[in-house]
């Protein structure tokens, strides 16, 4: 990497070079050129002319303007270049038309030649001390950012995917590179995260799979024993027909209702559009009225329905939300205990004064298929997706679902939606 860098460097360098050499040369040229030009025709305008012929004092003029160059008027030579003749002389010729007669001066190049030869080497040796001194000061800044740099790139080639979470770092760094090795930990932070996402899901999953069959093996289970019970039996003990066809019916219907979740589930993780429509936490409950109190008949409902804000709601959807909490806080909770729903601006809560739930618990209350007491659970019915798909709903709204609970208090459960 750096013997690549460094050869580039050189080529740019040689190349910009050769390109401010070109562009001195052309420039002293021009310039030599143009003043030659101006020198004529500063001069062709001070000459005295008389009869078609110079004045002599114009012919001084004219050899002392010129001092190393050949001056023709008219066909006349005034002066040859000094020394030298004039066939051999390489020569550059200006003419001028001054009243009907040509003035022409020829300037020797071979002085242009050494001056340009001359500037050009004192440029060449200039242009070689900075090319060198900058060179230098380059490899020097390479060499502290290059090795901090393949010193990083060697630390990122020998990650693994077990090791993504082991930061990258470099000592004294430039801040390029600082910067730089911060991007780096940033991207390793995120793509841990995507890593332990990936196996937390892969682990909901197959807890998902694990309980969804134990949980429909169950009721299965339940139902073959009493069929063979009733296989066995000579239906003269009713009782006990009764008992096994009553079990077996109820069985079903617990399995019908947890394929039911299940297919919720599904559909909630698909993301189906919400059917939304204008209303608000007050007329929800009460809609939902009737059939709580039949659902509660052995409990104290109590309503504070403060909420008169109209908000976007996927009413069946919302209310199935409401049903769940309500279910909960009558499973949980004894006879004759109250439950309290209350609303208030975007906000619903129920509240119940069950058992409660331990603060270690709270957090996973909301998984699929999380039971905070197993064995309640089951003399309960209850198969730990109804919180889930409380969640997922309210979710799906832009909102928030919160529970506090204390042990033989009691447990609030809180849906905040956003303001429209």
């Amino acid at each position: 990497m750096k013997k690549q860098l460094l050869v580039r460097t050189s080529i740019i360098f040689a190349i910009l070079y050769v390109i401010l050499g070109i562009l001195q040369i052309g420039i002293f040229k021009y310039s030599v050129e143009y003043q030659q030009q101006d020198n004529v025709k500063m001069a062709s305008k001070q000459l005295d002319i008389r009869n078609g012929e110079l004045t002599p004092e114009s012919r001084e003029l004219l050899e002392k303007q010129f001092l190393n160059a050949r001056i023709e008027w008219d066909g006349e030579v005034i002066r040859s270049f000094r020394g030298d003749d004039d066939d051999k002389v390489t020569s550059r010729t200006i003419e001028r038309e001054v009243a009907g007669q040509t003035l022409k001066v020829s300037f020797p190049t071979h002085e242009e030649n050494e001056i340009m030869f001359t500037q050009l080497i004192i440029y060449t040796v200039v242009v070689a001390i900075i090319f060198t001194i900058v060179f230098w000061l380059y490899q020097k800044i390479l060499r502290r950012t290059l090795r901090p740099l393949d010193e990083l790139s060697e630390q990122v080639r020998e990650l693994t995917i077990d090791q993504m979470g082991k930061a990258v770092s470099v000592k004294q760094a430039p801040i390029e590179v600082e910067q730089l090795e911060k991007a780096i930990q940033k991207m390793q932070q995120r793509v841990q995260q995507a890593f332990e996402k990936e196996k937390e899901t892969k682990k909901v999953l197959e807890q998902f799979v694990s309980d969804a069959s134990h949980e429909l093996k169950t009721p299965l289970t339940s139902i073959r024993g009493f069929t063979e019970v009733l296989l066995r039996s000579n239906f003269e003990n009713v009782q006990q027909v009764e008992d096994s066809v009553t079990q077996i019916h109820l069985q079903t219907e617990r399995m019908s209702a947890l394929i039911e979740r299940l297919l919720q589930l599904s559909r909630l993780d698909r993301q189906e559009p919400l059917q939304l429509e204008m209303i608000s936490f007050n007329e929800l409950v009460e809609d939902l009225m009737p059939v709580l109190e039949v659902l509660g008949e052995k409990r104290e409902m109590n309503y504070v329905l403060q909420s008169a804000q109209s908000q976007q709601m996927d009413v069946m959807k919302m209310q199935q939300v409401v049903m769940n909490l309500v279910q909960n806080a009558i499973r949980y909770s004894d006879d004759g205990s109250k439950i309290t729903i209350k609303a208030y601006g975007t906000k619903l809560e129920v509240i119940d004064e069950g058992r409660g739930i331990e603060q270690e618990k709270l957090p996973y209350i909301f998984r699929r298929f999380y039971r905070v007491d197993t064995d309640r659970a089951r003399s309960t019915g209850g198969e730990g997706l109804g919180l889930a798909i409380a969640k997922e709903i309210v979710e799906q709204h832009d909102g928030t679902i919160q529970v506090t609970s204390t042990v033989n208090v009691g447990s609030c459960f809180t849906i905040t939606l956003p303001k429209e």
